[in-house]
Protein backbone atom coordinates (compact mmCIF):
# COMPACT_ATOMS: atom_id res chain seq x y z
CA UNK A 1 0.00 0.00 0.00
CA UNK A 2 1.45 3.02 -0.74
CA UNK A 3 2.16 5.59 1.57
CA UNK A 4 4.10 8.61 2.29
CA UNK A 5 7.70 7.60 2.11
CA UNK A 6 6.44 6.64 -1.36
CA UNK A 7 5.71 9.65 -2.38
CA UNK A 8 8.66 11.35 -1.34
CA UNK A 9 10.60 9.03 -3.06
CA UNK A 10 9.19 9.13 -6.59
CA UNK A 11 8.67 12.90 -6.22
CA UNK A 12 12.04 13.69 -5.53
CA UNK A 13 11.04 15.39 -2.41
CA UNK A 14 11.49 15.24 0.97
CA UNK A 15 8.51 13.74 3.76
CA UNK A 16 8.35 16.69 5.04
CA UNK A 17 7.54 18.51 1.51
CA UNK A 18 5.01 15.88 0.95
CA UNK A 19 3.32 16.05 4.68
CA UNK A 20 2.79 19.85 4.36
CA UNK A 21 1.35 19.33 0.99
CA UNK A 22 -1.29 16.68 2.28
CA UNK A 23 -1.83 18.97 4.71
CA UNK A 24 -2.62 22.04 3.03
CA UNK A 25 -0.06 23.74 4.64
CA UNK A 26 1.61 27.10 3.04
CA UNK A 27 5.24 27.31 2.26
CA UNK A 28 5.42 25.13 -0.90
CA UNK A 29 5.73 26.10 -3.99
CA UNK A 30 3.53 25.76 -6.42
CA UNK A 31 5.60 23.66 -8.97
CA UNK A 32 6.31 21.50 -6.28
CA UNK A 33 2.54 20.99 -4.94
CA UNK A 34 1.40 20.60 -8.37
CA UNK A 35 4.17 17.25 -8.74
CA UNK A 36 3.71 15.72 -5.25
CA UNK A 37 -0.22 15.96 -6.09
CA UNK A 38 0.13 14.52 -9.76
CA UNK A 39 2.00 11.35 -7.85
CA UNK A 40 -0.95 10.94 -5.62
CA UNK A 41 -3.70 11.53 -8.13
CA UNK A 42 -1.59 8.80 -10.08
CA UNK A 43 -1.40 6.62 -7.52
CA UNK A 44 -4.62 6.90 -5.78
CA UNK A 45 -2.72 7.74 -2.63
CA UNK A 46 -5.96 8.45 -0.03
CA UNK A 47 -3.96 9.70 3.47
CA UNK A 48 -4.34 8.20 6.57
CA UNK A 49 -6.41 10.69 8.57
CA UNK A 50 -6.82 8.38 11.52
CA UNK A 51 -3.12 7.66 11.76
CA UNK A 52 -2.47 11.32 11.25
CA UNK A 53 -4.69 12.69 13.82
CA UNK A 54 -3.69 10.16 16.49
CA UNK A 55 0.28 11.38 15.25
CA UNK A 56 -1.54 14.77 16.41
CA UNK A 57 -2.23 13.75 19.70
CA UNK A 58 -6.51 14.24 18.53
CA UNK A 59 -8.93 13.15 16.44
CA UNK A 60 -10.92 16.60 16.00
CA UNK A 61 -13.89 14.40 16.99
CA UNK A 62 -16.59 14.71 19.99
CA UNK A 63 -18.88 12.27 21.18
CA UNK A 64 -22.19 12.95 22.73
CA UNK A 65 -23.71 10.77 25.11
CA UNK A 66 -27.52 10.75 25.26
CA UNK A 67 -29.90 8.33 25.97
CA UNK A 68 -32.34 8.99 22.86
CA UNK A 69 -32.56 12.17 20.31
CA UNK A 70 -36.53 12.40 19.95
CA UNK A 71 -36.60 14.72 23.25
CA UNK A 72 -36.49 18.83 22.75
CA UNK A 73 -34.34 18.84 25.87
CA UNK A 74 -31.77 16.69 24.10
CA UNK A 75 -31.91 18.00 20.57
CA UNK A 76 -31.55 21.28 21.66
CA UNK A 77 -28.38 20.86 23.36
CA UNK A 78 -27.07 18.90 20.37
CA UNK A 79 -28.35 21.81 18.41
CA UNK A 80 -25.89 24.01 20.12
CA UNK A 81 -22.71 21.43 19.99
CA UNK A 82 -23.37 20.80 16.06
CA UNK A 83 -23.24 24.91 15.70
CA UNK A 84 -20.33 25.34 17.73
CA UNK A 85 -18.66 21.97 16.19
CA UNK A 86 -18.91 22.63 12.85
CA UNK A 87 -17.54 26.33 12.96
CA UNK A 88 -14.37 25.14 14.87
CA UNK A 89 -13.57 22.21 12.19
CA UNK A 90 -14.70 19.52 14.74
CA UNK A 91 -16.82 15.95 13.88
CA UNK A 92 -19.48 15.58 16.19
CA UNK A 93 -20.78 11.71 17.17
CA UNK A 94 -23.54 11.11 18.54
CA UNK A 95 -23.94 7.79 20.94
CA UNK A 96 -27.20 7.06 22.31
CA UNK A 97 -27.44 4.58 25.00
CA UNK A 98 -31.00 4.44 25.98
CA UNK A 99 -29.69 4.64 29.66
CA UNK A 100 -27.82 1.66 29.64
CA UNK A 101 -24.86 1.69 31.93
CA UNK A 102 -22.99 -1.04 29.33
CA UNK A 103 -23.31 1.10 26.52
CA UNK A 104 -21.94 4.18 28.56
CA UNK A 105 -18.96 2.19 29.56
CA UNK A 106 -18.27 0.88 26.26
CA UNK A 107 -18.04 4.46 24.52
CA UNK A 108 -16.10 5.61 28.02
CA UNK A 109 -13.35 2.67 26.81
CA UNK A 110 -13.56 4.27 23.15
CA UNK A 111 -12.35 7.19 24.62
CA UNK A 112 -9.84 5.45 26.40
CA UNK A 113 -8.49 4.31 22.86
CA UNK A 114 -8.35 7.69 21.58
CA UNK A 115 -11.36 7.42 19.30
CA UNK A 116 -12.87 10.54 20.61
CA UNK A 117 -10.88 13.84 22.06
CA UNK A 118 -13.99 14.43 24.94
CA UNK A 119 -16.96 12.92 26.14
CA UNK A 120 -19.86 15.27 26.44
CA UNK A 121 -22.78 13.47 28.77
CA UNK A 122 -26.14 14.95 28.50
CA UNK A 123 -27.40 12.62 30.88
CA UNK A 124 -25.99 9.25 32.33
CA UNK A 125 -26.75 6.42 34.09
CA UNK A 126 -22.97 5.54 35.46
CA UNK A 127 -21.66 7.13 38.60
CA UNK A 128 -19.70 10.24 38.51
CA UNK A 129 -17.23 8.58 40.04
CA UNK A 130 -16.95 6.54 36.90
CA UNK A 131 -16.63 9.42 34.73
CA UNK A 132 -13.73 10.88 36.83
CA UNK A 133 -11.67 8.00 36.82
CA UNK A 134 -11.88 7.97 32.76
CA UNK A 135 -11.33 11.58 32.45
CA UNK A 136 -7.39 10.78 32.54
CA UNK A 137 -7.86 9.61 28.59
CA UNK A 138 -9.92 12.81 27.78
CA UNK A 139 -11.94 15.31 28.82
CA UNK A 140 -15.30 14.67 30.01
CA UNK A 141 -18.26 17.19 30.07
CA UNK A 142 -21.33 16.75 32.30
CA UNK A 143 -25.00 18.34 31.79
CA UNK A 144 -25.60 18.78 34.95
CA UNK A 145 -23.70 20.27 38.40
CA UNK A 146 -21.18 17.55 39.73
CA UNK A 147 -20.26 19.25 42.21
CA UNK A 148 -17.47 21.82 43.67
CA UNK A 149 -15.73 18.64 44.77
CA UNK A 150 -15.43 16.70 41.47
CA UNK A 151 -12.45 16.52 38.28
CA UNK A 152 -15.11 17.28 35.86
CA UNK A 153 -15.96 20.07 33.38
CA UNK A 154 -19.49 20.85 33.61
CA UNK A 155 -22.09 23.17 31.68
CA UNK A 156 -25.64 23.27 33.26
CA UNK A 157 -28.71 25.21 33.43
CA UNK A 158 -29.86 26.66 36.65
CA UNK A 159 -33.16 23.81 36.91
CA UNK A 160 -33.76 24.14 41.17
CA UNK A 161 -34.15 27.82 40.86
CA UNK A 162 -36.20 27.66 37.81
CA UNK A 163 -38.16 24.77 39.47
CA UNK A 164 -38.97 26.39 42.47
CA UNK A 165 -39.85 29.98 40.81
CA UNK A 166 -42.01 28.56 38.74
CA UNK A 167 -43.36 25.74 41.14
CA UNK A 168 -44.24 28.52 43.97
CA UNK A 169 -45.61 30.91 40.97
CA UNK A 170 -48.46 27.85 40.19
CA UNK A 171 -49.29 27.87 44.41
CA UNK A 172 -49.31 31.23 44.67
CA UNK A 173 -52.40 31.42 42.06
CA UNK A 174 -54.20 28.90 43.76
CA UNK A 175 -52.99 25.97 42.15
CA UNK A 176 -52.86 23.91 45.45
CA UNK A 177 -52.16 20.06 44.27
CA UNK A 178 -49.64 19.65 41.37
CA UNK A 179 -49.30 16.89 38.61
CA UNK A 180 -45.75 15.88 37.86
CA UNK A 181 -44.54 14.25 34.49
CA UNK A 182 -41.06 13.09 34.52
CA UNK A 183 -39.41 11.24 31.31
CA UNK A 184 -37.90 8.64 34.04
CA UNK A 185 -38.46 8.10 38.01
CA UNK A 186 -34.80 7.07 38.68
CA UNK A 187 -32.24 8.54 41.16
CA UNK A 188 -29.26 9.36 39.22
CA UNK A 189 -31.57 11.44 36.65
CA UNK A 190 -30.38 14.55 37.44
CA UNK A 191 -33.78 16.01 36.20
CA UNK A 192 -35.55 13.49 38.37
CA UNK A 193 -33.75 14.51 41.38
CA UNK A 194 -34.37 18.25 41.09
CA UNK A 195 -37.64 17.99 39.91
CA UNK A 196 -38.65 16.05 42.97
CA UNK A 197 -36.67 18.69 45.34
CA UNK A 198 -38.40 21.05 43.96
CA UNK A 199 -41.43 19.82 44.15
CA UNK A 200 -40.61 19.05 48.35
CA UNK A 201 -39.40 22.72 48.83
CA UNK A 202 -43.04 24.01 47.71
CA UNK A 203 -45.06 21.11 47.61
CA UNK A 204 -44.08 18.92 49.88
CA UNK A 205 -43.72 14.92 49.29
CA UNK A 206 -44.14 13.93 45.82
CA UNK A 207 -46.62 10.95 46.15
CA UNK A 208 -46.98 8.23 43.49
CA UNK A 209 -50.48 9.27 42.37
CA UNK A 210 -49.23 12.56 41.57
CA UNK A 211 -46.91 11.76 39.36
CA UNK A 212 -46.60 10.11 35.57
CA UNK A 213 -43.30 9.16 34.30
CA UNK A 214 -42.10 7.46 30.92
CA UNK A 215 -42.84 10.52 28.96
CA UNK A 216 -40.43 11.93 26.05
CA UNK A 217 -42.93 12.94 23.53
CA UNK A 218 -46.28 14.60 22.60
CA UNK A 219 -48.24 10.88 22.53
CA UNK A 220 -46.57 10.02 25.90
CA UNK A 221 -48.17 13.80 27.12
CA UNK A 222 -51.45 12.30 25.64
CA UNK A 223 -51.17 9.15 27.98
CA UNK A 224 -50.27 11.59 30.86
CA UNK A 225 -53.14 13.73 30.42
CA UNK A 226 -55.32 10.68 30.35
CA UNK A 227 -54.01 9.58 33.97
CA UNK A 228 -54.63 12.57 35.43
CA UNK A 229 -58.18 12.85 34.08
CA UNK A 230 -59.05 9.59 35.37
CA UNK A 231 -57.20 10.85 38.93
CA UNK A 232 -59.28 11.48 42.01
CA UNK A 233 -59.39 14.07 42.92
CA UNK A 234 -57.43 15.07 40.01
CA UNK A 235 -54.34 17.66 40.08
CA UNK A 236 -54.85 21.52 39.95
CA UNK A 237 -52.23 22.15 37.58
CA UNK A 238 -49.29 19.74 35.83
CA UNK A 239 -45.22 20.59 35.44
CA UNK A 240 -44.61 18.53 32.43
CA UNK A 241 -40.92 18.02 31.24
CA UNK A 242 -40.92 19.09 27.56
CA UNK A 243 -43.34 21.60 26.52
CA UNK A 244 -44.40 19.01 23.12
CA UNK A 245 -45.59 16.55 26.81
CA UNK A 246 -47.63 19.07 28.03
CA UNK A 247 -49.14 20.01 24.67
CA UNK A 248 -50.07 16.36 24.55
CA UNK A 249 -51.22 16.47 28.33
CA UNK A 250 -53.55 19.97 27.48
CA UNK A 251 -54.74 18.53 24.16
CA UNK A 252 -56.56 15.07 26.01
CA UNK A 253 -58.73 17.26 28.12
CA UNK A 254 -59.62 19.18 24.60
CA UNK A 255 -60.00 16.38 22.53
CA UNK A 256 -62.09 14.74 25.63
CA UNK A 257 -64.49 18.18 26.05
CA UNK A 258 -62.61 18.16 29.62
CA UNK A 259 -62.60 21.51 31.67
CA UNK A 260 -58.64 23.55 30.53
CA UNK A 261 -56.06 22.24 33.11
CA UNK A 262 -53.43 24.67 33.22
CA UNK A 263 -50.21 23.06 32.30
CA UNK A 264 -46.63 24.42 33.21
CA UNK A 265 -43.70 22.95 30.15
CA UNK A 266 -39.98 23.39 29.58
CA UNK A 267 -38.18 24.79 26.33
CA UNK A 268 -39.96 27.24 25.04
CA UNK A 269 -40.94 25.62 21.82
CA UNK A 270 -43.52 26.26 19.20
CA UNK A 271 -46.40 24.05 21.08
CA UNK A 272 -46.33 25.92 24.09
CA UNK A 273 -46.61 29.42 22.02
CA UNK A 274 -48.94 27.96 19.90
CA UNK A 275 -51.45 26.39 23.03
CA UNK A 276 -50.47 29.58 24.91
CA UNK A 277 -48.97 28.00 28.50
CA UNK A 278 -46.36 29.01 30.70
CA UNK A 279 -42.66 27.46 30.12
CA UNK A 280 -39.29 27.36 30.91
CA UNK A 281 -36.64 28.38 28.55
CA UNK A 282 -33.81 26.71 29.28
CA UNK A 283 -31.23 27.86 26.86
CA UNK A 284 -30.34 24.81 25.73
CA UNK A 285 -28.54 25.82 22.50
CA UNK A 286 -26.27 28.42 25.01
CA UNK A 287 -25.79 25.15 27.18
CA UNK A 288 -24.72 23.15 24.20
CA UNK A 289 -22.28 25.73 22.93
CA UNK A 290 -20.74 25.78 26.08
CA UNK A 291 -20.41 22.30 26.92
CA UNK A 292 -18.20 22.20 23.40
CA UNK A 293 -16.38 24.88 24.68
CA UNK A 294 -15.27 23.10 27.77
CA UNK A 295 -14.91 19.91 26.04
CA UNK A 296 -11.92 21.07 23.28
CA UNK A 297 -10.50 22.87 26.44
CA UNK A 298 -8.53 20.90 30.05
CA UNK A 299 -9.84 22.50 32.41
CA UNK A 300 -12.73 21.32 35.12
CA UNK A 301 -14.31 24.78 34.38
CA UNK A 302 -18.01 24.88 35.31
CA UNK A 303 -20.48 26.81 33.88
CA UNK A 304 -24.18 27.87 35.16
CA UNK A 305 -27.03 29.14 31.81
CA UNK A 306 -29.58 30.90 33.34
CA UNK A 307 -33.35 29.90 32.82
CA UNK A 308 -35.69 31.91 32.30
CA UNK A 309 -39.65 31.49 33.21
CA UNK A 310 -41.74 32.79 30.64
CA UNK A 311 -45.65 33.27 32.06
CA UNK A 312 -48.88 33.02 29.56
Amino acid sequence: MTNIHDIARLSGYSVSTVSRVINHQKYVADDKRAKVEAIMRELDYVPNRLARDLSKGQTKTIGVVLPYANHPYFARVIDGIMSAGFAAGYKITLLPTNYDMTVERRYLDQLRGKAYDALIFTSRSSSLDTLERYRKYGQIVCCEDPGDDRELAAAFTDRMASYVHAMQWAKKHGYETMGVVLSRNNVISASTRVTRRAYEQVYGPLTDDHLFTGAVNYDDGYHAGQYFANLKPTVDVIFANGDDIGAGVEQYFDHHGLPAIPVIGQENLLSSRLLNFSTIDHHLEALGQAAFRLATGKTRTHELIKSDFIIR
